[in-house]
């Protein structure tokens, strides 16, 4: 089939999902674009429903997205050719309790259909029906002469944290992360600080049942973060992951990550922003020594008097890789359970820049024509850190070098268009084009790998 095909197969389907009207009331997805992101706070409710349908303790939402995505090359060294797939992700939200108590409750389905029959497919594009968050929670105000505000929880849950590189709830995927463990939060005036220890839940394909490798898997920390001048908000952390013993000793991961962050709004009417953040990585991964850096970047400026307000920011991404595949160290950066299509691209069928041996500067432009719609451009260079490593989103590389570091150019476009509270429509177009390493190692008869994606996402 082909792409115009695809096209409007994609439409047609969608048309033919959309509901005659919404149930109740909720928050509408906000864009995923480059601004700091705080450690949030607690509860994690969901959108409140009509308060003439519910009692005070009680809310219930609900939503559903169904969205097309293709792509018209693949880099895989075994695919060949196209892919296509209809993504559907079906959750049913309850919180019940008040802002002193609350227990928390949400259920997921993903799955998919129309992938055709050389798809690669795993865990992050289908687990079926499964509990994504499941937890309770209390809150204490006011504690002490310094009025600490302090908050538990445990269970499972599905929550970003810090500038969700490291940790996220990731919200493109048909699939959304989630772990096991507790939660605890306590904060005085401009001050907080985030404690956890969690176990990441990951699943067996095609069995989709909880991989047995890593029950004893673990990953603790805890943020800091000083909120004080909007000018300067700080962030440090100290991240702890173990695989445990059901890794193979090999690959078994021993990490600790250290990272600070500085963002914040600057000048008249606070329209420069700028964002950085720098993580070290020490330890093992099976008898290599591991010994790795990321680093991220954005300046920016918000045109808020201009016609369709135009936001302009200048990004740069750093994740190290292995200089040497065959030496006792291992110097790739890892991304643990973090989310990088709100600055990196899609993922999906695309997902091509990872957050592991990559050097990437580009430029983005954000606007906002209307009210309910934005739209932005988004144009990326893309290197490997280091020649001899792998490029780790598609398991492709050169171990000579020979093949060199340029991966190539990627230009996105994203537009998200809000009807109303209730029903939203998120589409894109990213376009990779060849550079050296790709024309060496498998270039595509078309030069570049062109993805499209469109999606309708319904809340009630």
């Amino acid at each position: 089939m082909t792409s115009f095909g695809r096209a409007v197969l994609a439409g047609a389907v969608l048309l033919a999902g959309s509901p005659l009207h919404a149930q109740t009331a909720s928050t509408p997805v906000s864009a995923q674009v480059p601004k700091p992101a705080p450690t949030p706070a607690s509860p994690a409710a969901a959108p409140a429903a009509a308060p003439h349908l519910l009692p005070s303790w009680l809310d219930l939402h609900a939503e559903q997205r169904t969205r097309y995505e293709t792509i018209d090359a693949r880099y895989r060294p075994t695919e060949v050719g196209s892919d296509q797939q209809l993504d559907f992700r079906t959750r049913l939200q309850a919180r019940v309790g008040t802002a002193r108590w609350w227990g928390y409750t949400e259920i997921q389905d993903s799955r998919i259909a129309l992938d055709d029959s050389a798809s690669t497919i795993g865990t992050g594009a289908t687990v079926r029906t499964k509990i994504e968050q499941l937890h309770v929670g209390a809150a204490w105000k006011n504690l002490g002469a310094s009025k600490a505000n302090v908050t538990i929880e445990a269970g499972r849950f599905s929550r970003d944290i810090g500038s969700r590189r490291l940790i996220s709830r990731n919200v493109y995927g048909n699939s959304t992360t989630n772990y096991d463990g507790v939660l605890a939060r306590v904060g005085a005036g401009a001050w907080s600080a985030l404690a956890l220890a969690i176990r990441p839940v990951l699943y067996t394909y095609p069995a989709l049942v909880r991989d047995p490798r890593f029950t004893h898997l673990s990953l603790s920390g805890l943020y800091l973060t000083n909120s004080r001048h909007r000018a300067a908000v700080a962030e440090v952390y100290g991240l702890a992951w173990r695989d445990g013993s059901g890794t193979a000793e090999a690959s078994r991961r021993s990490l600790n990550t250290f990272g600070a962050r500085l963002s914040g709004n600057l000048g008249p009417g606070r329209r420069v922003e700028y964002e950085t953040e720098l993580a070290y990585q020490g330890g093992h991964v099976g008898a290599r020594t591991h010994d790795a850096w990321l680093q991220h970047a954005q300046a920016g400026y918000n045109f808020t008097s201009a016609p369709w307000k135009p936001r302009v920011l200048a990004v740069w991404d750093y994740a190290s890789g292995d200089a040497n595949p065959t030496d006792t160290r291992n110097d790739a950066f890892d991304p643990l359970i973090g989310d990088r299509r709100f600055e990196l691209g899609p993922i999906g069928l695309y997902g091509l820049i990872p957050r592991s041996n990559v050097a990437s500067p580009g430029a983005w432009v954000i606007v906002k024509p209307t009210a309910p719609l934005e739209t932005w451009l988004q144009v990326r260079g893309v290197w490997l850190a280091e020649a001899r490593d792998r490029w780790r989103s598609v398991n492709l590389g050169d171990t000579t070098g020979a093949a060199g570091t340029h991966v190539g150019t990627q230009v996105e476009w994203r537009t998200r268009y809000r009807f109303s509270p209730h029903l939203e429509f998120d589409g894109g177009l990213t376009m990779l084009r060849e550079s050296h390493f790709l024309r060496v190692l498998k270039p595509s008869p078309h030069g570049r790998a062109l993805h499209l994606y469109a999606g309708l996402d319904f809340h009630y």
